[in-house]
């Protein structure tokens, strides 16, 4: 049904066009106090189209204006109130939580709490107020910054669950309409206070080149972050859709095969890495151009075994034709444990266990050895043997393949170098018995004569 106030109607066409809603959903509204947010909740709660169905109204008191941050909280409880809607008041600087000190800070755990909330709740989407003015001050805060087509077209109108109904209204539209309806709002003082990188765009930079150069630059910066917005859309679609058959889990490690990745165009290999970041779980909150291009770095000819350390306690690994992602732990350490015979050991390190049993000399030919258990001669071992860490100089002749360092096995059993650092190695006295996935070492392969065998089993155990 169409709206009496044609302000009504121009946010119900941008919630349309954009898919916001359907009808029904229940939705976690965040609240200033101040006019967009204010009037995004009035239009929610009783004239959007489609209609949502419940309405949590939450606000964050940071508490950094005193008496008016509080003022501020009470507003807007009230006005929930008033609308018979659930308001969440937080504040934060309970025990366990820090007061956020900047502007980044302080948005940051906003979001955590809006997050938070609507999951606790089991709503549908979170409504933000941006509009128009902050979709063109933010490109600007990017531009400035340095940002690619992905950077300056944010603030999207849908982004995952966060919706932005007014993003196509503006500050004078939005303060206009809330005179009509006759409702108040509150009036931030640091708003107009130009320490804050936003405020010096909004007050200065903008109304100047408005004023030397495009009187309608507000509608102009909206139809290019449009634009960009939508050719942005089309590279991460064709993106995903290359990455689609090349990407796959093993354990924990997130694995790109990067075969052919290296000639494709340079804009298109940034995206890629880039996506796989997120992928594999990197915040992307300091991950800028330099750390992509390192990156970048390593898909040249004979880089594998090249380790990148990025924000977030991301590390990749150039493994042969893959990059492997993986969450960084502190630097390996080295490790030695005593197993008896027979007896168990757990080693904690790599996440395994290691079984010592005595076997019937029959079982051996009954009983086929695999990666992760050999059978060994047992007269040529002691009461126990030494589990520890491969070492750089190690050389193995393991039974029916020739000998050779332990690095070139490794290298043909594409075994990435990380993974190498901590690679178990069974030892009696100085020789090595056996080398886990490997057969076992020639010299201790039990033969027809052998009266005595043990079994050496390597178990995943949970660290």
């Amino acid at each position: 049904m169409r709206r009496t106030d044609p302000f009504d109607n121009r946010v119900a066409g941008t919630i349309r066009t954009h898919g916001m809603l359907t009808g029904g959903e229940k939705i976690l509204v965040g609240v200033s106090g101040g006019a967009d947010s204010v009037c995004l909740l009035r239009i929610l709660a009783s004239s959007a189209d489609p209609r949502p169905g419940r309405i949590v109204v939450a606000h964050v008191n940071h508490g950094w204006r005193g008496a008016d941050s509080d003022g501020d909280a009470r507003f807007v409880g009230e006005l929930a109130d008033a609308l018979g809607l659930d308001c969440c008041l937080h504040r934060p600087g309970s025990p366990g939580q820090r007061i956020a000190d900047t502007e980044a800070a302080a948005r940051e755990q906003r979001w955590g709490f809006f997050h938070a909330l609507r999951e606790r709740e089991g709503l549908d989407r979170i409504a933000v107020a941006h509009n128009r003015e902050d979709r063109a001050e933010t490109f600007f805060l990017n531009l400035l910054r340095g940002a690619g087509s992905n950077g300056l077209g944010s603030m999207r109108p849908v982004a995952g669950r966060v919706i932005r109904p007014l993003i196509e209204s503006s500050r004078a539209e939005i303060e206009t309409y809330l005179g009509r309806i006759g409702q108040p709002w509150r009036t931030d003082r640091t708003n107009r206070e130009t320490r804050f990188a936003r405020n010096r765009v909004r007050l200065e930079t903008l109304p100047t080149l408005r004023r030397a150069f495009n009187p309608r630059l507000i509608e102009t910066l909206g139809r290019t972050i449009d634009i960009l917005e939508h050719e942005d859309a089309w590279m991460e679609q064709t993106v995903a859709d290359w990455m689609d058959s090349r990407v796959f889990r093993d354990g924990s490690d997130f694995v790109l095969d990067i075969g052919g990745l290296e000639s494709q165009p340079v804009g298109f290999v940034r995206r890629v890495l880039r996506r796989a970041l997120r992928l594999a779980g990197s915040p992307m909150r300091d991950v800028g151009l330099d750390h992509v291009e390192r990156l970048r770095s390593v898909l040249a000819p004979d880089k594998s075994g090249r380790i990148i350390e990025l924000p977030g306690a991301v590390g990749v690994e150039r493994s042969f034709d893959t990059l492997r992602f993986f969450t960084q732990d502190p630097s390996p350490s080295g490790y030695m444990y005593r197993l008896p015979i027979p007896g168990r050991v757990e080693v904690p390190e790599i996440g395994a266990a290691f079984e010592a049993r005595i076997v019937r000399r029959e079982v051996v030919g009954t009983d086929k050895p695999n990666g992760n258990r050999v059978f060994v001669d047992g007269e040529s071992l002691g009461r126990c043997v030494n589990i520890r860490n491969w070492k750089g100089g190690d050389r193995y002749d393991p039974d029916g393949l020739s000998s050779a360092r332990l690095k070139t096995l490794f290298r043909q059993r594409r075994i990435p170098m990380r993974k190498r650092l901590q690679w178990p190695v069974v030892v009696a006295r100085s020789s090595i018995v056996w080398v886990a996935s490997f057969p076992v070492s020639r010299d201790f392969a039990p033969t027809g004569h052998s009266r005595s065998v043990v079994a050496f089993e390597a178990s995943h155990v949970s660290r």
